[in-house]
């Protein structure tokens, strides 16, 4: 926004509620501010015949009202009656106890179980080439592990 469309709007509506609270402390309410703000008044009156005179009471009225620098920057934060913006700090060590988790251990490899010959049967289940004993249950054999599954002779049991 220009510096004098800032000003007219001040100066239409008035300041705004935390400009209004700061008081005495308000570079808008200054005496130096108010001279400004007339002879920028008188040089707008003026215009066409202002010429020169008009920028340089605008750059008067900036610098004594709004705080601007040579350049047209801001001085400083708040000249204005504007908030100063915290940003709050945070935190780069860790505490130990806001150390992360251990990861968790990996899974133990999986196990394929490799077929087996069945080597003896009777009526209550059978014997594999391993030594171990498959019962019968209907037409399943079932090892110590599980159901076992067979083709041919041979059986993989979980």
């Amino acid at each position: 926004m220009r510096p004098v469309a800032a000003l007219s709007a001040l100066l239409l509506f008035g300041p705004a509620p935390a400009l209004a609270q700061r008081g005495a402390a308000d570079p808008l309410r200054s005496a130096p501010c108010a001279v400004a703000r007339a002879e920028l008044e008188a040089a707008l009156a003026q215009r066409p015949a202002a010429g020169g005179r008009l920028e340089q009471a605008r750059h008067r009225a900036a610098q004594a009202c709004l705080g601007a620098s040579d350049d047209g920057a801001r001085r400083r934060p708040g000249a204005a009656g504007q908030p100063q913006v915290v940003q709050p700090t945070i935190a780069t060590r860790r505490q130990p106890s806001e150390l992360p988790p251990a990861p968790a251990p990996p899974p133990p490899p999986l196990s394929v179980p490799r077929p087996t010959a069945i080597t003896a049967c009777d009526p209550a289940g059978c014997w594999d080439s391993e030594g171990r004993r498959l019962n019968q249950m209907g037409p399943l054999l079932v090892g110590p592990g599980g159901v076992c599954s067979g083709l041919c002779g041979l059986v993989a049991c979980p």
